[in-house]
């Protein structure tokens, strides 16, 4: 994991925990970035673990200007999905069990 990537991740993480607080469980990397395999142009995959109750487009409104200020301000392209616990750990569709198996904690 380059510099950069750790210092997006960590500004990220840090704004997220502001915006959640208590809510926010944990954020994982996933995808190329991950798996040391990116590209200089490759995108910031984030599975963001909420506590409780989640609805998708409601938690990209809530965090989407958030995201979109660290994408602009770093030009990269930040793709975050928001799941609950719960479903992390309960289900096992494909992309959650590529998530749990190549995922980095932030």
């Amino acid at each position: 994991m380059t510099q950069r990537l750790k210092s997006i991740l960590s500004e990220l993480r840090g704004q997220l925990a502001d915006l959640y607080g208590r809510r926010l469980v944990r954020v994982v990397l996933y995808g190329s970035q991950a798996r040391d395999e990116a590209a200089e142009s490759s995108d910031i995959d984030l599975l963001v673990v909420l506590d409780g109750p989640v609805s998708p487009g409601e938690e990209i409104s809530r965090a989407g200007d958030t995201v979109a200020r660290i994408s602009l301000a770093n030009n990269v392209v930040i793709s975050c999905a928001f799941v609950s616990e719960r479903r992390i750990e309960a289900e096992h569709s494909p992309f959650l069990m590529n998530v749990r198996r190549e995922g980095v904690a932030v």
